[in-house]
């Protein structure tokens, strides 16, 4: 059965990954997720079903349009290969547990703000407010309802802590040094890993950071650093290795 559900989970994966590349370039430029259908966006041509099975079309196509034969952006083919691959090692880490569910929000949240941070400097609304309703629920059922409205109160404490330093780097700098998206995030991550945690993945985010930010400003590419992929890439971390986290919490207390 293990097999299976690692398939499965792949499978799942993927198809969700697909579905992220669209919302993720759609709705930062006002467009209807729904219509109009998949397509080239070289060509218009509308894709058929065989054209959309996730990992498998790309390399049938040996991503290009099947009309035009213009290259498909391969970040889809990444996302979705990578997003199978990180649904089946959670189920194989964690099993069905509270982990593997959180789990799956946060790679889905990974992909979502990859795509969206990266290309137009957005963080979507809608994917953190149903990921943390989820969050709460799982919360909730898993554990209490204390420790859900307790997860609340640390996503508030995160979220103020972070509109302090946006407000910070405004009048040192005279520039916004958060993203509204950014400071969201932060909200998520406190709901998630609680306090202490929290500043810790704050603390994580900025070390990576770091060569991405030093490498477009000796390069002239760009003045402005997408802080999302970051965040959310430290959440996973910590989230991942809490237990090593927690060692270095302990180092300090």
């Amino acid at each position: 059965m293990e097999v299976f559900y690692t398939i499965i989970f792949f499978a799942i994966g993927s198809a969700l990954a697909s579905f992220y590349c669209v919302l993720a370039t759609r709705l930062p430029e006002g467009k209807s997720i729904i219509k109009p259908r998949s397509h080239c966006i070289e060509c218009n041509h509308e894709l058929s079903w065989y054209e959309l099975i996730p990992v498998i079309s790309y390399i049938f196509l040996k991503g290009k349009c099947r009309s035009c034969g213009k290259r498909i952006p391969v970040y889809t083919f990444i996302a979705e290969i990578g997003t199978g691959f990180l649904f089946s090692a959670a189920y194989l880490y964690f099993g069905f547990s509270y982990e593997f569910y959180v789990s799956l929000l946060l790679i889905s949240l990974l992909v979502l703000i990859f795509i969206s941070d990266f290309r137009y400097m957005i963080i979507l609304d809608s994917p953190l407010l149903i990921s943390g309703i989820c969050l709460f629920f799982l919360k909730w059922h898993f554990y209490n309802l204390d420790t859900a409205l307790s997860s609340l109160v640390a996503g508030v404490v995160l979220f103020v802590f972070m509109i302090a330093v946006a407000f910070l780097g405004k009048f040192l700098f005279k520039r916004d040094a958060l993203g509204g998206g950014d400071i969201k995030l932060s909200f998520l991550i406190g709901m998630t890993v609680g306090i202490p945690y929290g500043f810790m993945v704050l603390v994580l985010s900025t070390f990576l950071a770091l060569p991405y930010a030093t490498f477009s400003l000796l390069t002239n590419t760009s003045h402005e650093v997408p802080y999302g992929p970051f965040l959310i890439s430290a959440l996973c971390i910590v989230f991942l290795y809490y237990d090593k986290f927690s060692y270095i919490l302990n180092l300090f207390t």
